[in-house]
């Protein structure tokens, strides 16, 4: 009887065998791998009862399929850590071994793009789909280069080539339908897109593409419809939120933008100014996305409200002109005057006075009492933006207080034609009937009573 532990009794004949089975597969590996060098000297009979005629050399095929795609996976792999000039030999040394595999061509074009060389991007591409017509990712790739070229015709036959081969994928339809939008034909992209989005029930992108088209042919409510739609699937993802509130003013529905975009500018870690790192500024708020809630605060009369939001975008973002635009309208409006004039001061100086701006410092101007001043400023606004109805009413008012009834009824005329809705340039012309009649009268009665003082 053994006195080893039962756990032990075996261990020696196990041993052994895991030996033996070691050696076997070293002593096959050692015969295998000269037979798929090629290398001579091999009993060519073992070959062809293994391979069948002509053995060895689709030994060395199979064998070069292996080692192509092991450099081909290598040159990937430094692809993705940024590693390009290691890229670069390992995919040379797979294209030597495998001229004929369309991926390490597919592999090329992505190299080439990372290097910038965008004509040594198109010849691999292009071998990639001679190679092999029917790879959807290989059409894809093949439109995206078409697109860095700015060929759109081009770059849209191959995306619809991707979706036409994968159907299911939802990337290949959002390019196809966003080629369409480059070439300006938003009603085929509509057209595209929507019959597809019960495919994809629970995709966001392909709904906030959806809110973007519909934006562009001034389509509110399904723009509305769509934002939300993208908002929900996509989790209430910040950029979605943001989006949403952005289609919500753009379709003035302040409040409801309001209870959309508060929560994420108040969240947010401070304001994101100039070209900072997307990584860098992911916690934090766009100025455009602030300024955007102070505009829907300022629709809605919440003048302190937008005052709160605007500070803080100018303390974080001293230059963001459009905040300083907006602050100098939120101070007429609440007729700060001092408050706006410092801030049209500033837009001056960086050259940045716009129609608005011009229609703003003079009204500034006319409650001040510089009429000149006024008039200058609004005759700007109107060379900036001629068409812009309450510049000339401006100019109507300062023409009135300057005693020209002619000039003001020519502005609130012009003010009215550009904006049939401008009720107060269509009060301004009724006054000034008024007084016209009333001075048309007087003048009657003075010379009525001319003529009878000279009656006998």
């Amino acid at each position: 009887m053994s006195a080893l532990h039962p756990a032990f009794e075996f261990r020696p004949a196990a041993r052994m065998l895991k030996f033996a089975c070691a050696w076997k597969r070293i002593a096959f590996a050692a015969l295998l791998i000269p037979m798929l060098c090629g290398c001579e000297g091999l009993n060519s009979k073992l070959l062809n009862t293994h391979f069948g005629k002509g053995g060895r050399h689709e030994a060395k095929e199979r064998w070069d399929t292996v080692r192509g795609g092991v450099k081909l996976q290598l040159a990937r792999q430094h692809l993705k850590s940024g590693r390009l000039e290691e890229a670069q030999r390992a995919l040379e040394e797979a294209l030597s071994i495998s001229p004929n595999d369309p991926q390490a061509y597919v592999t090329a074009t992505q190299l080439k793009l990372e290097q910038g060389q965008l004509g040594e991007a198109r010849q691999a591409i292009t071998l990639a789909t001679l190679l092999k017509t029917d790879d959807p990712e290989i059409q894809f790739l093949a439109g995206l280069v078409s697109q860095r070229y700015g060929d759109l015709a081009g770059a849209y036959e191959h995306y619809s080539s991707a979706a036409q081969l994968a159907p299911q994928n939802a990337a290949f339809l959002v390019a196809q339908t966003e080629v369409l939008i480059a070439l300006d034909r938003p009603i085929d992209a509509l057209e595209l897109i929507e019959p597809r989005l019960r495919d994809f029930d629970q995709n966001a992108s392909l709904r906030q593409l959806a809110a973007r088209i519909t934006r562009i042919l001034g389509l509110r409510g399904p723009t509305i419809e769509y934002a939300r739609e993208a908002f929900r699937l996509g989790r209430e993802a910040p950029e979605l939120a943001i989006e949403l509130g952005l289609a919500l003013i753009w379709a003035e529905r302040y409040r409801e933008a309001i209870v959309v975009l508060g929560p994420q500018v108040e969240r947010g870690e401070g304001m994101a100014c100039g070209e900072a790192d997307a990584a860098a500024t992911a916690s934090r708020v766009l100025p455009s996305t602030a300024c955007a809630l102070a505009r829907a605060y300022l629709q809605t009369g919440q003048f302190e409200a937008a005052m709160k939001v605007l500070r803080r975008v100018m303390r974080d973002c001293p230059d963001d002109q459009m905040s300083w635009r907006l602050f100098a309208h939120v101070s007429v409006r609440t007729g700060d005057l001092e408050a706006a004039a410092e801030a049209l001061s500033k837009l001056r100086e960086h050259g940045e006075m716009t129609a608005e701006t011009w229609m703003l410092a003079g009204y500034v101007a006319l409650r001040r009492g510089d009429l000149f001043a006024a008039l200058d400023a609004g005759r700007r606004a109107i060379m900036e933006d001629a068409s812009l109805a309450a510049a000339h009413f401006l100019l109507g008012e300062t023409a009135a207080a300057l005693g020209d009834l002619t000039d003001a009824r020519s502005a609130y005329t012009e003010a009215l034609r550009l904006d049939p809705t401008f009720w107060a340039a269509q009060q301004r012309l009724n006054v000034l009937q008024l007084q016209a009649d009333a001075a048309a009268r007087v003048g009657e009665d003075a010379c009525g009573e001319g003529m009878d003082g000279r009656t006998p």
